[in-house]
């Protein structure tokens, strides 16, 4: 990986050059639509200059861009990367990625590989871009049928360097599947719980629950819609999952039945226990 590109310097790929320019030896170059971002990772030594100038010497493109622009984009840069080049993307979602990518790259002589960092911040841009964001998060690849081993591993070696703890190894359809209840539910959750009319009183009422709560409710609408659409049966699910566990506890409360209502949070501690005990045995990421 002697030649780095990234494609997209906001909070997700500015991050990803800073990393990559303090952590490895690999010349960084990258690209933005806004050129003056690009202009500011040059001056402030991030980037060792515009990726258009070195498309034929890149060994590793990264794209971190919307899930609406990420198909398109990495289609149109294809044609200038040399045979080998690794493409590994950063979308939040990746059968519908992997799908229109791994076998077109892959005859194209250019190996594809969907990933997602498990990392962020509810501040987006260059900006808040930082060299530890990835400290302690996991890297999620996902393999395909088009999947070449030698570079599945090359990127596994590669972002650990970047401070990621662990890489997880999954396909796209699972990654989907899971990433409907850790992430997506999660935001849905959030934005609903906020739009309570009580909302305007909770000042002087409120502490770490209701913040914890409301985090990530501070979000951008444009990029999470797309995810959702395009992980609609999954989320879909997930979310008639939860109404039906919150209509256990509303009838319950409605009926005073001290027993239920017991019962509901004794199963609902015990689950949060067992997750935390199978994270901390280490279990969970292997």
């Amino acid at each position: 990986m002697k030649s780095v590109g990234v494609i997209g310097l906001g909070l997700i790929g500015g991050s990803m050059a800073k990393a990559i320019r303090s952590r490895t030896y690999s010349n960084v170059y990258g690209y933005d639509a806004d050129g003056k971002v690009v202009e500011t990772a040059i001056k402030d030594g991030t980037l060792s200059g515009k990726l258009e100038d070195h498309y034929e010497e890149t060994d590793l493109l990264i794209v971190a861009l919307y899930p609406a622009d990420v198909t398109r984009v990495i289609l149109e840069t294809a044609p200038k990367l040399k045979k080998g080049c690794l493409i590994v993307d950063c979308t939040g979602i990746k059968k519908a990625v992997c799908e229109e990518l791994s076998g077109r790259l892959s005859d194209m002589g250019l190996h594809f590989i969907g990933g997602h960092p498990m990392a962020g911040k509810e501040v987006a841009g260059y900006a808040n871009s930082t060299e530890a964001l990835f400290d302690n998060a996991s890297m999620i690849l996902c393999r395909d049928e088009n999947t070449d081993e030698k570079a599945l591993s090359d990127a596994h070696d590669f972002f650990l360097r970047l401070g990621f703890s662990q890489v997880k190894i999954t396909t796209p359809e699972d990654h989907d599947r899971v990433i409907a209840y850790t992430s997506q539910l999660a935001h849905v959750v959030s934005s609903a719980y906020i739009k309570s009319s009580t909302l305007d009183k909770r000042y002087g009422f409120s502490a770490g629950s209701f913040k914890d709560m409301t985090r990530v409710a501070k979000l951008n609408e444009e990029m999470w819609a797309d995810l959702f659409l395009a992980n609609d049966s999954a989320l879909v699910s997930e979310i008639d999952k939860l109404v039906m566990h919150l209509m256990d506890f509303s009838n319950a409360i409605d009926a005073h039945d001290r027993d239920r209502l017991v019962s509901l949070l004794r199963d609902g501690r015990i689950r949060k226990e067992n997750d935390e005990n199978t994270e901390k045995n280490g279990s969970a990421a292997k």
